[in-house]
């Protein structure tokens, strides 16, 4: 029996997802075979998972079925946890067996980095995931049911005053201060505090923004602490570098990502991350594409980029176009960094942001975030997917 050649995909996210919709319609070649490997059997809109604290929250909202999303004849999906990649044996290692590749695509996200802060991995919650998030809202909500027989609102506090952590901040100034009032707690002085090492809310955002999110922010109720970073995190303790020691009954921490570390010490890596060339590929290997949270993408001066769910779904089209070109025969696309902007959501009703240079702020800022992600769903689900959003 003939065995066909393979291109695995590790990863669902938003440019595992695009690359795995838009290859079966690119290769010519019948003897080529596409897996998509996942942890999860949903597909997860992590730009919107600080909506998981939400009041309004609804999970549809969140995540979305890989079967909805995916042709089930053109790609096979196996659920499964990726614990290794072996470039050498050129398998991807699952907890459930070993998947043989001829071409990798790995977009499997990012983690925490903790930066090698004492006691921060134990003592601290994280909002990375859909199940992360969801953790985050059942210990709010056992807080709030200890504080309303105590009669004291709790003490949270946000780690990293970056994308995650100010939209994160934003829903939680919405939320509890209808929680208070539920659970007839009276409402603090402050709402939130935010840590941040940088001076700065949203780190090389223009200075106008990050100013007019400050304000609206600190309007809420948010305490920030800035240029002072945490060095040490106990249990209901967070010591920062100026000496100062907080006492959150809840932390959260949003201070920086790092690439999925089971790929191993086969890779170039940089902030955290997997070096890619000019195409995607990951500096060294013909056969290996990255993309997404574990790419290391620089801008034109070659200064690494926070990654960013715009930057994913480029890459993501790049490499199935790329991948197709190997297979097909044809000329590669090359990668070539964009800042297209973002819009940071400050709660329900507000959002700051710019796109292709334009100010957005208010409610036309969120309007325009609701665009973006309505756009991306229809992108990758067609209007029967849209009709749910």
């Amino acid at each position: 029996m003939t065995v066909n050649s393979r291109v695995v995909i590790i990863g669902a996210g938003v440019a595992g997802i695009r690359a795995a919709k838009d290859l079966p319609r690119r290769i010519r070649k019948p003897d080529w075979d596409i897996v998509l490997i996942d942890q999860n059997n949903y597909h997860q809109y992590l730009y919107r998972i600080h909506e998981v604290c939400n009041m309004e929250y609804d999970q549809k909202d969140i995540t979305v079925p890989i079967a909805r999303l995916i042709d089930g004849e053109k790609v096979e999906f196996k659920k499964a946890v990726v614990t290794n990649v072996d470039t050498k044996r050129k398998v991807v290692v699952t907890e459930t067996g070993e998947e043989p590749y001829d071409i990798l695509i790995v977009t499997l996200g990012s983690h925490p980095a903790y930066f090698n802060i004492p006691g921060i991995r134990d003592n601290s919650l994280t909002l990375g995931s859909f199940s992360e998030a969801q953790i985050v809202r059942e210990r709010i909500h056992a807080l709030l049911e200890k504080s309303e027989k105590r009669g004291k609102a709790p003490e949270i506090i946000v780690g990293g005053a970056g994308f995650t952590g100010i939209e994160l901040t934003g829903e939680l100034t919405d939320s509890l201060l209808i929680w208070y009032k539920e659970h007839r707690i009276p409402t603090p002085e402050t709402i939130v505090t935010v840590v941040e090492a940088m001076p700065t809310i949203l780190p090389g955002w223009k200075e106008e923004l990050t100013a007019e999110g400050r304000k609206i922010l600190e309007g809420r109720g948010v305490r920030f602490y800035f240029s002072d970073p945490v060095v040490k995190v106990g249990e209901n303790t967070l010591e920062l570098k100026s000496g100062e020691v907080l006492k959150p009954d809840l932390f959260i921490w949003t201070g920086g990502v790092a690439g999925d570390p089971v790929c191993g010490t086969d890779f170039e890596i940089r902030s955290r991350r997997i070096t890619i060339d000019e195409y995607c590929r990951a500096r060294g290997y013909e056969d290996i594409f990255v993309a997404g949270d574990m790419a290391c993408t620089t801008n034109s001066e070659g200064i690494p980029q926070p990654p960013t769910a715009h930057i994913a779904m480029v890459q993501g089209d790049i490499i199935a176009r790329n991948v197709a070109a190997m297979i097909n025969g044809g000329e590669m696309t090359k990668y070539e960094f964009m800042r297209a902007g973002e819009i940071v959501t400050l709660g329900r009703t507000n959002a700051i942001g710019d796109l292709f240079g334009l100010h957005f702020s208010g409610a036309l800022a969120k309007l325009m975030k609701k665009f973006i992600h309505l756009w991306y769903v229809n992108s990758i689900g067609g209007l029967g997917l849209l009709k749910d959003s």
